[in-house]
């Protein structure tokens, strides 16, 4: 071998390694919700910050929205890896994964139920039923309010009495809403405003941070305090897709949903602040329970979810609520 043949041997056996190196992985994300909600304007800082520390090594491509697939064909696509990764409410793989209810009855906040190993065995039933890993779950300790069309009735012991009335539902409102007296109306979000528009709602639940996506303000004249459960809003990915990741990107995706779980504390915290602003400024009433009245509607609220969890998955209900029913995140 000649020494011109010698250099240009060396040189492509030093290039070589860098080409695989430069080969970017590419991972599809999909979302429930549009662009435009406060959750998925936050979600989109987890792609940003993935896409920053990642550059030659792993990407997060969004395809949108429900407008690319819809929100509850999502979970199967993530199992099937149609997508790898999907950002939205685990109560909308209930009927593949129950022990999803775990995450709206949780007392710890996301930071909290990860250090405690909550987090971690939560993921390990996503891999078992949906063929998913939990990357992150953005909650920051928000919960739940029922919005009303007018202030509600209370009971002689200070308890919401929502007998009669119409709610916007879903199956993970439908024994909560059922216990204080109202007529579940079951529809999809999309479906809410024009609803109220014709007159055949008189309320709904949903968080704080999310009421203003909706629009219907000017429908909604009273609000329930305190909030119940918490966001079960999960960034999760295809776990063969995870799998199949090399430890740096591996480490890379842990690292920025991490971040995103504690960020999340003081920006929802914001959120919520400045909608509580913008609802007061609109001429909602906020109807506070008193302590005593409070205390049974939020353990009314918690207890149904746990007692629906254990008629559902009654292999980890038990561990799931000592994992994540200790700390009142939601106060």
């Amino acid at each position: 071998m000649t020494h011109v043949h010698k250099i240009a041997a060396i040189a492509c056996a030093a290039l070589m390694p860098f080409g695989v190196l430069a080969e970017e992985i590419v991972l599809k994300s999909v979302s429930a919700w549009p662009a435009n909600y406060a959750v998925v304007k936050d979600y989109q800082q987890f792609i940003d910050a993935v896409n920053q520390a990642g550059k030659g090594i792993v990407r997060i491509d969004s395809m949108g929205g429900p407008e690319a697939i819809p929100a509850d064909q999502q979970a199967t696509a993530v199992r099937n890896g149609v997508v790898d990764i999907q950002f939205g409410a685990a109560s909308y793989y209930g009927g593949t994964v129950p022990e999803a209810d775990a995450l709206k009855a949780s007392r710890k906040s996301p930071v909290e139920a990860r250090a405690s190993g909550a987090t971690a065995l939560l993921s390990d039933i996503w891999r078992q039923r949906l063929n998913a890993v939990i990357l992150g779950w953005q909650s920051g300790g928000t919960g739940f309010h029922i919005y009303l069309t007018e202030p509600p009735k209370l009971t002689p012991t200070g308890q919401p009495d929502l007998t009669g009335l119409k709610l916007r539902s879903s199956s993970a409102y439908k024994e909560w809403f059922q216990a204080l007296g109202a007529t579940n109306v079951m529809m999809a979000p999309a479906e809410t405003f024009s609803a109220f528009e014709r007159g055949m709602l008189d309320g709904l639940a949903i968080a704080a941070i999310n009421f203003s996506d909706l629009g219907i303000e000017h429908f909604i004249k009273a609000r329930i305090d305190p909030q119940v459960w918490q966001i079960d809003t999960l960034i999760i990915m295809n776990a063969d897709s995870f799998d199949g990741l090399t430890p740096e990107a591996r480490q890379i995706l842990t690292d920025a949903a991490i971040a995103r779980e504690k960020a999340t504390i003081d920006s929802f915290a914001a959120m919520n602040a400045a909608e509580d602003q913008a609802q007061a400024a609109a001429g909602i009433q906020f109807v506070t329970l008193d302590q005593a009245a409070a205390q049974a509607y939020r353990d009314q609220a918690h207890d149904l979810v746990w007692q629906r969890l254990e008629r559902a998955a009654p292999d980890h209900a038990a561990a799931l609520r000592q994992a994540l029913g200790q700390d009142e995140a939601t106060e």
